[in-house]
């Protein structure tokens, strides 16, 4: 009974990690822990190459995830459909397939997701009131 209240109210009143400063850095903490949630596992965060970076990769027993994490703050969120722009879609296509092609099990099912975080500016401590949005960009 008490650990169900705990996970009650760990998405309610929980505060951000003390080393998170930046919006952004926040806003891909609370996408890992919503994928973690969701039983999948993280291979990497910020992943980089010449051609870019990938902000996570996570990953389940049947797919493997590329997530594009995009935060802002503000009363009302843009569209997601706004946030990012067709050379960026070019741009992570191409990073997905170098991943791909150094990943062990090429057979793998993939996706590449969208992840728009929302938070007010009122609350910026807890996380209150925030919304995770995702879709698939490919």
């Amino acid at each position: 009974m008490i650990f169900g209240m705990i996970e009650r109210l760990r998405g309610w009143a929980m505060p951000y990690p003390f080393w998170l400063a930046s919006l952004g850095a926040r806003g891909e903490y609370l996408v890992r822990r919503d994928f973690h949630r969701r039983g999948y596992h993280c291979l990497a965060t910020n992943w980089r190459h010449r051609h870019g970076e990938i902000d996570l990769i996570v990953a389940n027993a049947r797919r493997l995830v590329f997530v594009e994490v995009k935060t802002r703050g503000g009363p009302e969120p843009p569209p997601i459909g706004d946030t990012i722009s067709h050379d960026q879609k070019r741009r992570l296509r191409r990073l997905a397939e170098i991943y791909r092609n150094r990943w062990p099990a090429r057979d793998v099912p993939w996706q590449f997701v969208l992840a728009l975080v929302s938070v007010p500016r009122t609350d910026t401590r807890f996380c209150r009131g925030i919304r995770i949005q995702l879709a698939d960009l490919f």
